[in-house]
């Protein structure tokens, strides 16, 4: 069914279904009314009347479609079958439409007080449901955005999914595993973490936005404007610990004693192998003055025990050698799994 952009024929009466928006939401559902679905009573119908004229011209305008949502003085003819993935605009198609249930082009009319971009990107997934496999990689951030939020709202299950899933790829729980795509919108992927309870993301998304130098046009200069007091001080204490941490190999390479390594603390290194260790990782938590980056430590780490790196641990004798290796082990497992502690995220509540 291929849709066409037309002039939305007016209705000289408007009378819809509620406006479904976060404020109504709650005072729409009535567990109490006994017309409602037994199954999830949610959609309670108000006489909402109004007159206004529909001039905005959009797509998704179906000539066979059934139902018309209006979302920010826009509307989109669809098709109610397409909707019923949804809970609640199942449960709510469910109840009769009053009498007088006003309609625009022969379809009831449902206003919704969403984002009229998050919805298109929904409407997309609702009539291609592969839709995320053309989009180009990685997908744009604000359009994973908006499909949680609606998918989320009203309970789209598949849709949620599929997001969340695309969310966890570009901030996954191998934190080890990020890359740069990890850090545009890391400030923003935490709220909306909140916002939609995909609480598994925070502890990359933090990671991400912790390591980005504000200074250099990067997106946590803005977190002041997108995370709440409390995560941004997590933000604050996270930059501080993280930065505890580098400072304490640049002092002491060797230092290993918070470390389960089977050796003595700092190691004693052989006179022919000391200096080198030592300059090797400082080297390493330093980053570049002209890097939009601090020391990424985590990746630096995870380089180390995937690749090595042959040229320098040939410099090494066998026990300096092991030494380093356990090192690498140890430190990335500790800094990895100490992430949720640094930040002080806590997924009991």
């Amino acid at each position: 069914m291929a849709f066409s952009e037309q002039s939305y024929p007016s209705s000289s009466s408007v009378i819809s279904w509620p406006l479904l928006s976060e404020e109504s939401d709650a005072s729409l559902l009535s567990d109490d009314d006994p017309s409602l679905p037994v199954k999830r009573r949610k959609m309670a119908r108000r006489s909402v009347s109004h007159s206004y004229h529909i001039t905005n011209t959009k797509p998704f305008w179906y000539s066979d479609g059934d139902i018309v949502l209006e979302i920010e003085q826009q509307c989109f003819k669809i098709h109610q079958s397409r909707l019923k993935c949804s809970v609640i605009f199942s449960d709510m198609l469910e109840v009769p439409q009053p009498a007088d249930a006003e309609s625009v082009d022969g379809c009831p009319l449902v206003q919704l007080a969403d984002a009229v971009d998050d919805w298109i990107m929904t409407m997309k997934w609702l009539y291609d449901r592969r839709i995320f496999q053309s989009l180009p990689h990685p997908i744009p951030f604000q359009l994973l955005q908006g499909a949680l939020r609606i998918s989320t709202k009203y309970d789209i299950a598949d849709l949620r999914k599929t997001t969340i899933k695309q969310l966890r790829a570009r901030w996954p729980s191998e934190l080890e595993r990020m890359d740069t795509n990890s850090l545009p919108h890391a400030a923003e992927a935490i709220s909306l973490a909140r916002e939609c309870d995909v609480l598994e993301i925070l502890p990359a998304a933090f990671y991400a936005l912790s390591i980005q130098r504000w200074g250099c046009n990067a997106d946590g200069g803005q977190s002041h404007q997108v995370l709440t007091p409390g995560d941004l001080r997590r933000l604050v204490i996270g930059r501080e610990r993280l930065s505890s941490i580098c400072a304490g190999i640049l002092f002491d390479p060797l230092l290993t004693e918070d470390l389960p390594i089977d050796a003595p603390s700092p190691f004693d290194a052989c006179a022919k192998c000391r200096d080198v260790l030592q300059r090797y990782w400082r080297e390493k938590v330093c980053s570049s003055p002209s890097s939009p980056f601090e020391c990424w430590l985590l990746r630096e780490l995870h380089k180390l025990m995937v690749e090595g790196d042959a040229r320098f641990e040939r410099t090494l004798c066998a026990r300096c050698l092991a030494w380093h290796k356990s090192a690498v082990i140890m430190r990335l497992f500790h800094l990895k799994t100490s992430i949720p502690r640094i930040f002080h995220l806590s997924f009991d509540n």
